[in-house]
């Protein structure tokens, strides 16, 4: 596969070899492509307990489980004022 980079991008991977750490660009590639999925995963899981505390609290709305909002930032306010 023959890559067409801009003159930083390639600068930046011939450092990288240059560096030591890695044998080649393909493994300097390699590796960030392994990095940008593990990124990818991780916003997914995230979106997804998102989704899920916002599930969970649209049914405690839906049964009345309110609290006050002045109550929650007077409940905040007190615990930053605890000691540690």
């Amino acid at each position: 596969m023959n890559l067409s980079l801009p003159r930083d991008l390639a600068e930046a991977i011939t450092a990288k070899v240059a560096s030591g750490h890695y044998d080649s660009w393909a493994q300097v590639v390699r590796e960030a492509l392994i990095l940008l999925d593990e990124r990818d995963q991780i916003r997914v899981l995230r979106r997804e307990r998102l989704l899920r505390e916002l599930a969970i609290g649209i049914d405690q709305a839906n049964d009345r489980q309110l609290v006050d909002g002045l109550d929650v930032f007077r409940r905040l306010r007190n615990k930053l004022s605890e000691p540690v």
